[in-house]
């Protein structure tokens, strides 16, 4: 929620805001709420992009050509609290330009954009249900997956301040 809250932030700055998402999925519950989320990029003025080639499962973005980062964590409470995840901050401007070369070439040549016009011609109603259906399947599925480890994390850190 955290990531959404500072994406809507800096859009309503003006910052322009390109996500590149999976058009085709291997975990179709995953993508139906994902699609859920659509029209609340939407509404903070985000654009979005399906890559249309095969399953995306990377993690790039870059900043003002001045920054990247690449890796595996997806921003969830399973790879925060659960999994073992890797990212890699580059503070490299040739770097962080590349890769910011690298992703509009992909933009433009392997993803479709999806506009909010676009989305409401393909999903009616009961598809934009079956998306939230889907979409609060997942979140209960990630609380009851990361319950456990969430509590473990929160009593170390306790531990921690107490010594």
């Amino acid at each position: 929620m955290l990531v959404r809250k500072k994406m809507a932030r800096a859009a309503r700055r003006g910052v322009k805001i390109k996500l590149v998402l999976a058009g085709i999925s291997d975990v179709k519950l995953a993508k139906h709420a994902e699609r859920y989320i659509y029209r609340w990029i939407f509404r903070n003025n985000i654009e979005v992009y399906e890559y249309k080639l095969s399953v995306l499962h990377a993690k790039i973005a870059t900043y003002d050509g001045k920054w990247a980062t690449i890796g595996s964590y997806n921003v969830n409470n399973i790879s925060a609290f659960a999994s073992i995840e890797l990212n890699l901050d580059v503070q490299e401007e040739i770097f962080a330009q590349s890769m910011q070369q690298h992703i509009e070439q992909v933009i433009g040549e392997d993803c479709e954009r999806i506009t909010e016009e676009d989305y409401r011609i393909r999903y009616n109603f009961l598809k934009r249900l079956y998306q939230q259906c889907c979409y609060q399947v997942i979140r209960i599925l990630f609380f009851l997956f990361t319950f456990y480890f969430k509590q473990r994390s929160f009593k170390t850190a306790d531990a921690a301040k107490h010594r």
